[in-house]
């Protein structure tokens, strides 16, 4: 009967253990985020937005890219959309 008490406690400790140690990782986390968020970027605020979007747009300029040759369709049958038939 003893067992079953002392079990009980070990269970109730390693759960209060548990949580305790999430508990303190998110605090330091927390804090860690506080901290840095606090910190001068290089004495410019706006420098990450700007780098941000420099960023954005070179990547939409690839997405964007236009080829260097016009298509023509009339070259050759195995190119063409539409097939050798529908000329």
């Amino acid at each position: 009967m003893f067992d079953v008490f002392r079990f009980a406690w070990f269970a109730v400790r390693t759960f209060i253990g548990v949580i305790l140690l999430v508990v303190t990782l998110y605090a330091a986390l927390w804090l860690f985020v506080k901290i840095l968020s606090a910190a001068p970027g290089n004495g410019d605020p706006g420098a990450g937005l700007r780098r941000m979007n420099s960023y954005n747009a070179q990547t939409a300029a690839k997405d964007r890219a236009v080829p260097a040759t016009p298509q023509d369709r009339s070259t050759r049958c195995s190119e063409s959309r539409e097939g050798c038939g529908r000329q």
